[in-house]
């Protein structure tokens, strides 16, 4: 029928078919990434691939805890790093996301975020960083947490990327790995 709901469709939208919208390439492959802490500081690595954000998958974020400190979520005093060049697309409540491309826009190319900041040593957004640049102390601040950590995850065209899936998360050579349960894992 030339007159239904598909021929408005069609003069209000055009063709809904002739979209071609590629969120991931099939060649897509991470950027250089530097490990999330400064030179000569040794951190833990205390969470393996786990959610990004609530409690689905795809399981996209690690965890590093820096030196210890006093108590479970003590003060931290050793700086997250930039793990690329990027600008501060967003910035505010516990979370930094650090877009790669510079357009401001977390959700075109590639995107790092960054949780359980200490909200009062964030940059603010809009900031240029380069790899190494500090991004803010681990703290206990934003959701669930058991201690001072900083959560790390990936975005590809605003699409969560698996930490142990076809493109490896790899910081400064270190590949992330799961061992089937979230948190449990590896870097090898």
């Amino acid at each position: 029928n030339q007159e239904g709901f598909s021929a408005t469709y069609h003069v209000i939208f055009g063709d809904p078919f002739s979209l071609v919208m590629i969120l991931m390439p099939a060649n897509l492959q991470q950027p250089p990434f530097e490990l999330p802490f400064q030179e000569n500081i040794t951190w833990s690595f205390t969470g393996g691939p786990h959610p990004a954000w609530g409690n689905a998958v795809p399981w996209s974020a690690i965890d590093f805890a820096p030196p210890t400190t006093s108590g479970e979520c003590g003060l931290s005093n050793t700086w997250a790093t930039a793990v690329a060049d990027g600008i501060v697309s967003r910035s505010k409540e516990a979370a930094v996301v650090l877009d790669l491309d510079g357009d401001g826009n977390e959700h075109t190319g590639w995107a790092v975020f960054y949780y359980h900041l200490r909200s009062d040593s964030i940059p603010p957004t809009g900031k240029v960083l380069k790899t190494g640049d500090r991004v803010g102390y681990p703290s206990c601040e934003g959701g669930r947490t058991t201690g001072t950590h900083v959560h790390i995850a990936r975005k590809y065209n605003g699409e969560w990327i698996e930490a142990d899936g076809p493109i490896p998360f790899t910081l400064g050579g270190w590949v992330a790995h799961t061992d089937g349960v979230p948190y449990k894992g590896q870097l090898t």
